[in-house]
């Protein structure tokens, strides 16, 4: 009998759980109402612990691209931010289990900074 109970127990909470979010999804197509989505592509994810990757392009007041990684974990998502290293033109913040690095190119730093804030507020669960 609990044998039973334990596979009725486990169809329940995999049935209670949120389906994957799409790339586009979380990485929207306009962001801060300055940027727009130009393009949105996979990539390999750069470490065990890291369940999927993307790389967009987003282009409004100057150019930047966006690497998004989707973690297992935030405890994971939160690692890559304590190790990552700074870089000139480049921002990085963890929000939950998603781990994300801006670069850019002669952007504003008003509208950088409402696209940072922008993005934060799409990947809240």
């Amino acid at each position: 009998m609990t044998r039973r109970y334990g596979i009725v127990l486990a169809l329940v909470l995999s049935a209670c759980s949120q389906p994957a979010r799409s790339a586009a999804s979380l990485l929207p197509a306009g962001v801060g109402g300055v940027w727009q989505r130009k393009s949105l592509r996979d990539i390999p994810p750069p470490k065990p612990g890291v369940l999927r990757a993307f790389e967009a392009a987003y282009q409004g007041a100057g150019k930047l691209t966006v690497d998004l990684y989707e973690t297992k974990v935030s405890g994971t998502a939160f690692e890559m931010t304590q190790h990552w290293r700074a870089s000139a033109d480049t921002a990085f913040f963890d929000k939950g289990r998603y781990f994300v690095v801006v670069k850019w190119e002669q952007a504003d730093r008003q509208a950088l900074t409402a696209f940072v804030r922008g993005l934060q507020k799409e990947l809240e669960e």
